[in-house]
């Protein structure tokens, strides 16, 4: 009987894993050698999220017309978006597990692996007629022949999912403390603060897109080198699209109003709400944040030369985030 991972690897042509290989700049061994861990494990990740009722329907309904590429699903983030349904925020410590213990680094793979898994499960799910319950059951026995065949690796990913899911658990909770309102204003902040910076002294449209380019960049490097299930963690990769900015509704007049604002509503809800650790972290990220905007183009001088990295003005609206965040560095 043909297995879900023998789908997958079935569909894995030698072109397929040329594509995967330039894409992520590996050798075809490790393409492969990377795709026969990440296939089991997200496998079982589903499989994990199929254990309930309420979960088998939820993946039943995700399941969408196979994609005839993958790597469409990684440009467009569908990729992205499929380990964040089955690995949630756990995703890089549930990889860091798997390569710490076998050498192997699954994380670029694990975007262009979900969607074949996913291919594979919609593809059965509609051979088979299959229901939320059979769904379950066809990966329960998917399981159970990968954990007779592989024990030894079954046990490592299982072991990784458990991480992943404590860290998930962990993360709920944080998330957990704050109405949606006050979530709102959080993931927020960061943004305003660094929007406040690039309105508060126009650098020209060279140096604008260079600070909103550094303005992402701030909010996710910054936020990966924190915990993933901490505040900072949390809220850094939540409010970072030029649509999300857009939404913010800041131009040269208000930003700076609306930053203050936002940084005021936060200094109150974390001094209810949160730790003075996690309350800490979370101010040293938004000023970070809006550091590395002020830093991101030079202002005057001819061809960059000669300018001031940081404009007076820029200064003053990153002393005015600390002062309203109570934040002394």
């Amino acid at each position: 009987m043909t297995t879900l991972l023998d789908s997958i690897t079935g569909a894995l042509t030698p072109q397929l894993i040329e594509q995967f290989s330039a894409a992520l700049e590996l050798d075809a061994q490790q393409t492969r050698q990377g795709i026969n861990v990440a296939a089991p494990l997200l496998l079982a990740a589903v499989g994990n999220k199929t254990a309930t009722p309420e979960g088998a329907r939820e993946v039943l309904g995700s399941l969408t017309p196979e994609l005839q590429n993958p790597l469409d699903a990684l440009a467009d983030g569908r990729g992205d978006a499929l380990l964040n349904q089955f690995l949630g925020v756990g995703a890089g410590k549930v990889a860091g597990w798997i390569q710490d213990n076998t050498g192997i680094n699954v994380a670029p793979l694990l975007p262009l692996v979900a969607p074949l898994v996913m291919n594979a499960i919609q593809s059965a799910s509609k051979t088979q007629n299959l229901d939320a319950a059979g769904l379950a059951n066809l990966l329960e026995t998917e399981k159970a022949t990968y954990v007779r065949a592989n024990p030894q690796l079954a046990n490592q990913i299982n072991a990784a999912l458990d991480l992943g899911a404590n860290v998930n658990v962990h993360a709920a909770r944080i998330r957990a403390q704050f109405t949606d309102e006050e979530w709102q204003i959080l993931i927020k902040t960061p943004a305003l603060a660094g929007y406040a910076v690039m309105m508060s002294s126009f650098s020209g449209p060279v140096g604008i897109n260079k600070e909103i380019a550094a303005l992402h960049r701030a909010m996710h490097e910054l936020g990966d080198a924190a915990q993933p299930d901490s505040l900072v963690g949390l809220v850094s990769h939540e409010h970072t699209s030029p649509d999300q900015i857009n939404d913010l509704g800041a131009n040269r007049t208000n930003a700076t109003a609306l930053m203050r604002d936002a940084c005021l509503q936060t200094l109150k809800i974390l001094n209810e709400k949160e730790t003075y650790e996690e309350t800490l972290s979370y101010k040293e990220f938004v000023v970070g944040v809006a550091t590395r905007v002020a830093h991101a183009a030079i202002d005057g001088g001819f061809l960059s030369i000669g300018g001031t990295p940081v404009t007076k003005q820029e200064q003053q609206t990153l002393d005015l985030i600390a002062a309203a965040l109570a934040f002394t560095p």
